[in-house]
């Protein structure tokens, strides 16, 4: 592929549409210069140290859209601009749209213009996703409309279509279907939260759509997506294109495919835990409002919680007695107060010193992310002399020296560490591949974290023959580290299954960490390799146990230091919750071996077939 690269100076005029939450402009802390590369259907606009990104963005970019085009059955008019920001925090500074792009925004299409906006965030997986799933929106929008707003005032198009169709298909589309889906649907209707399709609004619009767009192509045919993408395109509504295309309206449609997950998910009833079986919860969303309760980090001495929860509407910071779930105190109020801008509510971000008063958070500040260490008692806080693109899963050593966490730059995410004594900042996995959620063996000698890096041991720096769109960088599995050979040991290797939140026993030789193998992300118990004088090559020698049978997905794990409570998140009625366990190291599953779903049998049976 030919590339043409061009310098210039990248500005987009705005409608001057003001909006009353924020009643100004965005506040823009860097000026960015900009560039941009060609393929056969995308410009592809990048800014400084983006070009791996964009050379990424290339490739991924013309697979989806032939994957999309050939899925609709429908061949684009026009180029289409995409443009790429190298973290989060850049593409908040965006004009291209006045509207606030806050944590859970992963990237939008604009309708002036038809351009795709998305960020990078240390996770090629997740940025291959965006991007496919943004072309749905473009494609659409080209198919429908022309491509930009002008087109529809031109022509006078009045078709409307609900959120749930715009965003199913595009997740459909985009991804099939997968297991963090397959779990919030599973709960949704186990719980018997799942509305009808016309009230699916929110991120019930994502998940519940994908879902219904699954029912259309299992029941009638993959082809029909396509088809009734076209009879709206030539009927201009819904309701009747869905009855020529398969042959019910929206009515029938609902009915028949809230049956059909019944019929799918409540024999699990029988088999599968509520978390409330396995563990005693703490939050109730439901009760106080919210949909997060997020991020807990059990206190060393196991007497108290800080957790991050949007029951006030904005994400804060809380202190709960983990005995009872009862609100201490809210520390950070973040949104409010020019001290904490937003809060990283997706990753564990809180992190407690040895002395059981101070805790390490990461959030965003001045165009960067930051940790501030703030003292629970009194309430002071400082940040830490220095800012990165993005920062996500503080830990902090049990000597309380150091500090380990996650953070991206451009290319890749990597682990640091930053120690109190000499203020210096290390990046200890300096390569292409993603690393997250470390955490710290509690004799200071080695990290637990999860990485794509596969089979590959040894640091890759990125170099103009490797290319990461080749590598496989959709399983996640477990690590460690020798922090002072920078040896790297691999802990698992379940195929189709994606291995994270570690949390390491107090002697440092069992690990319990979170696992989606059976098709639920349920908790695991392993013994891991701690010395060469061992008589097992690597950590993989060892046999892993499941301690839960869960119907909910579990995550986010936090290890009091003596190992004798763990808390955790689950999703729980349609809102994610903390739940307690005592002595988690000697919980026992009910049964041997956990069953697989429905859709990991068929993740199985797929993959022998290709092989």
């Amino acid at each position: 592929m030919r590339k043409i690269l061009y310098s210039f100076a990248l500005s987009f005029f705005l409608s001057s549409i003001s909006f009353a939450q924020f009643g100004q402009n965005k506040v823009n802390y860097k000026e960015l210069e900009w560039q941009y590369i060609q393929t056969k259907h995308f410009d592809i606009y990048f800014s400084q140290g983006g070009e791996k990104i964009a050379e990424f963005t290339a490739s991924a970019s013309e697979d989806a859209l032939a994957q999309i085009q050939k899925d609709i059955n429908y061949q684009i008019n026009n180029r289409i601009s995409l443009i790429v920001y190298n973290s989060h925090n850049d593409f908040q500074e965006t004009n291209v749209t006045d509207e606030y792009t806050g944590q859970g925004t992963g990237g939008f299409t604009e309708p002036f213009k038809n351009r795709v906006v998305f960020p990078f965030e240390g996770s090629y997986e997740k940025f291959r996703h965006v991007i496919a799933h943004e072309l749905v929106h473009a494609v659409m929008r080209d198919m429908y409309y022309g491509g930009t707003v002008q087109n529809i005032i031109s022509r006078g198009i009045t078709l409307q279509l609900p959120l749930w169709f715009w965003e199913g298909s595009a997740e459909y589309l985009s991804q099939g279907w997968e297991t963090k889906s397959d779990m919030f649907i599973r709960n949704a209707v186990i719980s018997e939260n799942l509305p009808d399709i016309n009230y699916l609004d929110g991120y019930l619009a994502y998940r519940g759509g994908q879902a219904l767009f699954r029912f259309i192509a299992e029941t009638y045919g993959r082809q029909k997506i396509g088809e009734l993408m076209n009879k709206i395109q030539n009927l201009s509504s819904l309701e009747p294109a869905l009855k020529a295309a398969i042959g019910i309206g929206l009515e029938d449609l609902n009915e028949r495919w809230k049956k059909n997950l019944k019929k799918k998910y409540w024999p699990d009833v029988a088999t599968l835990k509520d978390p409330d079986e396995l563990s005693k919860r703490l939050t109730d969303n439901k009760k106080v409002g919210g949909f997060y309760n997020t991020s807990p980090a059990l206190s060393p001495q196991g007497d108290k919680i800080a957790f991050i929860s949007d029951r006030d509407i904005y994400l804060d910071v809380y202190i709960m007695d983990s005995q009872n779930g009862n609100v201490m105190k809210r520390i950070v109020e973040s949104g409010k107060t020019q001290d904490f801008e937003e809060l990283t509510v997706l990753h564990p971000s809180l992190s407690w010193a040895p002395d059981n008063k101070r805790l390490a958070l990461s959030s965003k500040a001045g165009g960067f992310d930051v940790i501030t260490i703030i003292d629970s008692e009194t309430e002071k806080s400082y940040e830490l002399p220095f800012q990165l693109p993005g920062i996500e899963s503080v830990n902090w050593s049990r000597d309380g020296n150091k500090l380990v966490f996650s953070a991206q730059n451009s290319i890749q995410s990597d682990l640091y560490i930053y120690n109190f004594t000499t203020q210096q900042l290390t990046n200890i996995t300096n390569d292409i591949y993603s690393d997250s959620e470390p955490v710290w063996t509690p004799d200071g000698r080695r990290i637990i974290f999860s990485s794509d890096r596969g089979s590959n041991l040894t640091q890759t720096i990125p170099t103009i023959d490797f290319m990461m769109y080749n590598h496989n960088y959709e399983q996640l599995d477990l690590y460690s580290i020798d922090i002072e050979s920078k040896k790297v040991d691999r802990i698992t290797d379940w195929d189709l299954s994606s291995e994270k939140y570690a949390a390491v026993s107090a002697d440092g030789k069992e690990i319990l960490f979170v696992s989606d193998r059976n098709g639920i992300n349920n908790i695991y118990r392993k013994k891991i390799k701690t010395s060469e004088q061992e008589p097992v090559k690597s950590s993989l020698d060892y046999k892993a146990v499941a301690l839960t049978n869960s119907q909910s997905d579990l995550g986010q794990l936090s290890l009091s230091y003596d190992g004798k409570k763990l808390v955790f998140t689950a999703l729980y009625n349609l809102g994610y919750n903390i739940f307690l366990v005592n002595n988690p190291f000697e919980m026992k599953s009910d049964v041997d071996s956990l069953k697989l779903t429905d859709f990991m049998l068929e993740l199985v049976k797929s993959r022998k077939k290709e092989e």
